[in-house]
């Protein structure tokens, strides 16, 4: 009886790859025989699955964005309340730079490609434009102090996150120092909420 293939699993390993390849060479690198090759597996396995490399690329691309999300869920998990599942996420996008070092150098490489393919740019925007929301969401339902603009400080303290994952990713600053950068910042635009030490989440970055 011949063996069943699972085909999204095997679709998915040479997503993988071509993720591999792009944080460690960049998109320059990726090419059908290179995944083929770090895939373990034949050019003709690779375009049985996909049409080219840019197609290949878009699906790099949507499972990129899903790793990043999940990598986000599983930190909020146990999140106590809007300010400590604010700290959350931000904390969560900061440790990109150890805890998903493949996606955060993956995503880099995926910039350039966005700016030039539309449909890779929807779905970052897509994803921006989410992401955004619920931190703003999440600002507002914080405590957030009078004066406070939860729509602009969402893409601020989106930007600090993804500038302090980088940092922690280049060794620049480890993740306790990142994290009490974002804790200062969450003290200056929600004084009436627990943010940083006293938050139990807090507990989790030096872990």
């Amino acid at each position: 009886m011949p063996k069943k293939v699972d085909h999204a699993a095997r679709r998915e390993e040479i997503v993988q790859a071509a993720l591999r390849l792009c944080a460690r060479d960049g998109l320059a690198g990726v090419t059908i025989g290179q995944v083929a090759q770090e895939a373990g597996v034949s050019k003709g396995l690779v375009q049985h699955y996909f049409a080219g490399k840019a197609d290949l690329l878009r699906a790099s691309a949507q499972i990129l964005r899903a790793e990043i999300e999940r990598h986000v869920r599983e930190a909020v998990r146990d999140a106590r309340g809007p300010a400590d599942t604010l700290r959350c996420v931000l904390i969560a996008i900061v440790e990109l730079g150890v805890t998903a070092v493949v996606p955060l150098l993956a995503g880099h490489a995926f910039v350039s490609m966005a700016v030039a393919d539309p449909e890779i740019r929807a779905l970052y925007r897509a994803g921006g434009d989410a992401v955004n929301r619920e931190i703003a969401a999440l600002v507002a339902a914080s405590g957030a102090a009078p004066d406070v603009d939860a729509g602009a400080e969402a893409h601020a303290l989106l930007g600090l996150a993804r500038g302090l994952a980088d940092g922690v990713l280049l060794g620049e600053l480890g993740v306790d120092d990142a994290a009490a950068i974002v804790d200062h910042h969450l003290r200056r635009i929600l004084p009436e909420a627990a943010t940083g030490s006293d938050t139990p989440s807090s507990r989790r970055v030096s872990e």
